[in-house]
């Protein structure tokens, strides 16, 4: 399994914790909630990533402040020059008007209402993953299919019999066959000559799921991962 460290790999993950959020019946209301703020990224139902990517990349911009070399024309960039022979304070004063100022003519120009976007992970239009929250990206891609899997099941309990289909379908697939850590450790045959998986095993997977549901709710309301400890 390659590392998942970039943004457009973290973004590939928002995008399929969305799908995953548009059918979960109890995710509805949220999703009604966030019909606006998502509005930008259009029908993702039956859409691959790759393909939905190359049309909406541009929604994901600069992600932090920082200095550069050169002018940037990106539309959620703003050039401006700042006197190093100012106090920091009064600058701070002046850049927070410059760039309320900015945002609100931004707003007009995508069509959206500044008092409908109740999330901190974008703003005005540059979708951003939340701040201030470590991902791991290699876990939650694990959680993501595995919390895929159990959906298409119908949410069934969390057991050997779930844990064996998640193995069977991600050993199936046509390129990557890898299966997650929690489960390469092979089943044991119990007492009656059934194979089960361990009790550790079934309570990590269960957290797993768990954190998966988390996601997904913050997904549906705008935010990912949201305050969530991956």
């Amino acid at each position: 399994m390659k590392y998942i460290n970039t943004q457009k790999q973290y973004i590939r993950m928002w995008f399929e914790f969305y799908r995953m959020a548009l059918i979960d019946d109890g995710l509805k209301e949220n999703i009604k909630l966030s019909k606006l703020f998502y509005k930008p990224w259009g029908d993702v139902s039956s859409i691959k990533f790759d393909h939905w990517w190359k049309e909406h990349k541009s929604l994901f911009g600069i992600s932090m402040t920082r200095e550069i070399n050169r002018v940037s024309n990106h539309a959620n960039s703003l050039n401006v020059s700042i006197p190093l022979n100012q106090p920091v304070s009064k600058t701070i004063r002046e850049l927070k008007k410059i760039i309320e100022k900015k945002q609100d003519e931004r707003l007009k120009e995508l069509g959206l209402n500044a008092k409908s976007l109740k999330t901190k992970s974008v703003t005005y239009g540059n979708f951003e993953v939340t701040h201030g929250v470590e991902i791991r990206g290699k876990t939650l891609y694990e959680i993501q299919l595995m919390y895929k899997i159990w959906l298409d099941m119908g949410k069934p309990a969390i057991n050997t019999e779930y844990c064996m289909e998640v193995v069977n379908k991600l050993r199936s697939r046509p390129r990557a066959r890898w299966i997650p850590y929690l489960l390469q450790e092979k089943p044991v045959k119990d007492r009656k000559g059934n194979l089960r998986y361990s009790d550790d095993q079934i309570r990590q997977v269960r957290r797993y799921i768990n954190k998966g549901k988390k996601v997904c709710e913050s997904v549906s309301k705008g935010e990912f991962p949201g305050r969530n400890s991956l």
